[in-house]
This record gives C-alpha cells, sequence and structure tokens, in this order.
C-alpha cells in the first residue's frame, strides 16, 4: 500500500486541503468503515475494469467501501464548504450521497476520467486535475461571510462556541443561516459542530493504548457518559469499546473483518 500527496496551489488551495493516490496491491479485509469527517471528496477509480468518478457528498453517518481487491484510487480532499464551487448545485443536495461526476458535469467528466488516465505519473495525474479544477474557478466564488466565520469558530472552539452563539454574531436569523450553511457546506451546522467534536476525539485516541473514555469525553465537550455514546454510534455505528476492537491503521478507515 502506499499514499501520494500534493497539495494544490493558489487559487485552488482556498478550497482544496489536498490532492491523494492510493495504492493496494492486496488487502487482509474485504470491506472498511468510513467515518463522518464533515468535508466532501471527489473520488476517481483508475482500476481498469471499474474506472469512473464519483463525488462523496459531506456524510452525517458512516458507510462501507470495498477494499478486497487491488486498487490505484485519486481524490481531491475539499476543505469543509470547498467543494461547493464545482458542484453546479448546493452541497446540501448531496447530504450522505455518493454520485457519479457525470452527473454533475456530463461529457466532461468522461473527457476529464480520459486525460487522467492517459497521465503516467502522479504528478501527472494531479496536473490534470488541478488544471480542471482550476479551470471551473474562472466565474469567482464568493464563500458567505457568515459561513466563513462559523467554520473558523468551530474548528477554534469545536465545543465552547454553541450555534446559537455564532448566529447571534452574524446578523442573520437562524434560518437563514442554517439554510446558508447546508448550501455550502453541504450539513447542517448544529450537524457539522457535532461531527467536529466527534473528531477531535477520534484524533485524541487514534493510537492510544490505554483511554480514559470518561475523562476524553468531558475534554471534548460532551457532558455526559450517554451523550457521548448517543454521538459514537449516530457517527460511527459502533459503540466505544467495539471500535477500539476494530479501528485500523489510518484515522476515519475501520476494517470490518467476517
Amino acid at each position: 500500500m502506499s499514499i501520494v500527496n500534493y497539495v494544490p496551489r493558489p487559487p485552488l488551495a482556498q478550497f482544496v486541503d489536498v490532492f491523494w493516490l492510493y495504492k493496494r496491491e492486496t488487502s487482509t479485509h474485504a470491506k472498511e468503515l468510513l467515518l463522518p469527517t464533515g468535508t466532501m471528496e471527489l473520488v476517481v477509480d483508475l482500476a481498469n475494469d471499474s474506472a469512473g468518478m464519483l463525488v462523496c457528498g459531506a456524510h452525517s453517518e458512516s458507510f462501507e467501501i470495498e477494499t478486497g481487491k487491488p486498487a490505484l484510487i485519486l481524490g481531491v480532499h475539499f476543505k469543509p464548504g470547498g467543494a461547493v464551487p464545482f458542484l453546479g448545485l448546493p452541497a446540501g443536495e448531496l447530504h450522505n450521497a455518493r454520485v457519479s461526476l457525470d452527473s454533475l458535469w456530463g461529457r466532461s467528466a468522461q473527457a476529464l476520467l480520459d486525460r487522467v488516465l492517459e497521465a503516467e505519473t502522479p504528478a501527472a495525474k494531479f496536473g490534470v486535475l488541478e488544471q480542471a479544477l482550476v479551470e471551473l474557478l474562472t466565474r469567482p466564488f464568493v464563500r458567505h461571510s457568515a459561513v466563513t466565520f462559523a467554520l473558523e469558530e468551530f474548528h477554534a472552539a469545536t465545543h465552547v462556541r454553541t450555534v446559537s452563539e455564532v448566529v447571534d454574531e452574524i446578523g442573520l436569523s437562524p434560518r437563514r443561516f442554517i439554510q446558508l450553511f447546508r448550501d455550502q457546506v453541504g450539513l447542517t451546522p448544529k450537524v457539522y459542530r457535532r461531527i467536529r467534536r466527534f473528531q477531535e476525539l477520534l484524533q485524541r485516541i487514534h493510537g492510544a493504548q490505554h483511554i480514559d473514555w470518561a475523562h476524553t469525553a468531558v475534554d471534548c465537550g460532551y457532558y455526559d457518559q450517554a451523550h457521548f455514546i448517543h454521538d459514537f454510534r449516530a457517527f460511527s455505528g459502533l459503540n466505544p469499546t467495539a471500535y477500539l476492537r476494530a479501528r485500523g491503521e489510518h484515522l476515519n478507515h475501520v476494517p470490518l473483518i467476517d
């Protein structure tokens, strides 16, 4: 297994966190559980028998992916709210969805796939994809200032700033703010904030051998054990103990062993 990453240059760096190329020859398990991160992904399957391009919308639940076969996959990991300039529709319409890029871009998606497949090196493949996305930015996109402010606040203080506190500072009605946030990020602000808290907890326990669940949960902003377990199950489909038994090397990827 190998992973190659590439961080794009401006202006794409405003919208994309990283390009990645993943190669797997063998696997010890046929499936993995992919946990929600609150972000969106463009996934390009480069395998000869299944080549295609998918947009993975912002998820609020886990889902299974096939991992039993050799794979060569190219991906674009968008920053929160970063995918919307390239979609042609509100990000909220792709909530918990995985759709073919053909359904969003039409024939130009197949043309892009052909160019990516023809590129011989990882750098060349990244370059083709980067150029295609930059060309879509010829029309300037400006994220609503209220969404930008909310994302900054939720990331700076995941479990300190509540949604209502943020709304009080932006001068919009709660209903208007929720709609704007969902259109540009793909989730409601409340769900996004909960996922950020869940991700903070996963990062704290990643690789740890001994975990004080009660202490960790409180540090991440869960007000009691029931609250913590409810959210953990909602986003992972597992209870914390089962997650620890099953977790793998990579954060947000949980091997499923029969």
